[in-house]
C-alpha cells in the first residue's frame, strides 16, 4: 500500500471512529475508492488493511466483502482483491435510481425544511464555487457530493439515505476524471454548470416549489 494511502487512511479513520469497525473499515475504504485514491486494478489485501486498522483480519474481511458486493471489488484469478473498473451500465442504472431519489429527496425538502439547513446548501455551493476558482477538481467533487448528501438527509428518510450510500459510482467518474489529464469527462464548466443548478435547487426549496 503506498504512503499517499496510508495517510488517507489515517486522516479518515477518526472520522468513523463511533461506527462498528468493520463498517468504520467499509466506509473508509469505499471513500478511498470514490475518490480515486485506490484507482482501478489496485490490489488490496487483509493484512495491509487490518495492520492500517490495528485490527484483526475478520472486521477487514467482513467489509472488503460487502464492498465486493457493491461491486468495488472484485477477485481475479493469481492476484486477489483488486478496485474494479467502472462499470457503465451499472452507471447508467445508478443514474436512473438517483434521479427518481433525488426528486423524492427534493419534494420531502421542500414539506420541511429549516433555514439552517438551507444555508448547509448554501455553504456547500460556496465550497465548490471556490473549488472552481482555485481549478481544484478534487475538492469541487467532495463539495458536489456534500451538497447531494445533505439533500438525502432532508428527506428524513432513514432507509433512502442508507440506500443512497451505495449510488456513488457516478462521483468515482468524477473523481477519477479529476486525476487523469487524459480524461475531460468532468472538467471545470461541467462544475461550473452543477453548482448553478444547485443555486436554483436552493432558492425553488427556499419557495416551496416542487
Amino acid at each position: 500500500m503506498e504512503t499517499n494511502h496510508y495517510q488517507y487512511i489515517t486522516e479518515q479513520i477518526e472520522h468513523y471512529s463511533s461506527k462498528p469497525l468493520r463498517e468504520a473499515i467499509f466506509f473508509v475504504i469505499k471513500n478511498a475508492i470514490i475518490e480515486g485514491i485506490f484507482l482501478p486494478g489496485d490490489r488490496l489485501t487483509e493484512d495491509d488493511i487490518a495492520q492500517q486498522f490495528n485490527c484483526s483480519r475478520t472486521p477487514v474481511r467482513e467489509a472488503l466483502r460487502k464492498l465486493e458486493q457493491e461491486n468495488l471489488l472484485q477477485v481475479k484469478p493469481g492476484i486477489g482483491m483488486v478496485i474494479s473498473n467502472v462499470d457503465i451500465e451499472l452507471l447508467h442504472q445508478e443514474l436512473e435510481i438517483r434521479k427518481m431519489l433525488e426528486n423524492h429527496s427534493i419534494q420531502k425538502a421542500c414539506e420541511g425544511i429549516t433555514e439552517e439547513e438551507l444555508k448547509k446548501l448554501e455553504w456547500a455551493t460556496d465550497k465548490l464555487q471556490q473549488a472552481i476558482n482555485n481549478n481544484d477538481r478534487i475538492t469541487a467533487s467532495r463539495a458536489n457530493i456534500e451538497f447531494h448528501r445533505l439533500l438525502y438527509s432532508y428527506s428524513r428518510n432513514t432507509f433512502l439515505q442508507k440506500t443512497t450510500d451505495s449510488l456513488w459510482l457516478s462521483f468515482r467518474i468524477s473523481f477519477l476524471s479529476a486525476r487523469n489529464e487524459d480524461v475531460t469527462m468532468v472538467d471545470k464548466s461541467w462544475y461550473v454548470e452543477r453548482n448553478n443548478e444547485h443555486l436554483q435547487l436552493i432558492q425553488a426549496i427556499r419557495d416551496k416549489d416542487v
